[in-house]
């Protein structure tokens, strides 16, 4: 399995060239968890972190950017 590192610096599928710049998606305040879209928008607060890891996915299915199946 690869490192954080190493993920946020490779080319994500379909994607060819330089690779851009990557930053986390999720932050917590202390108490609730966030993500921040590539627009910039923040979504939360989620009380747990897999909370938030679900909101995303359902929000990146929704845009039509991911298609994810759950196993």
């Amino acid at each position: 399995m690869q490192d954080l590192k190493t993920q946020m610096h490779a080319n994500r599928n379909g994607e060819f060239g330089t690779t851009p710049r990557r930053t986390r998606r999720f932050y917590n305040n202390g108490k609730n968890w966030f993500f921040i879209t590539r627009d910039g928008k923040h979504h939360g607060p989620y009380q747990h972190f897999t909370q938030a890891e679900a909101a995303l996915k359902l929000y990146l299915r929704r845009c039509g950017i991911v298609h994810y199946t759950p196993s």
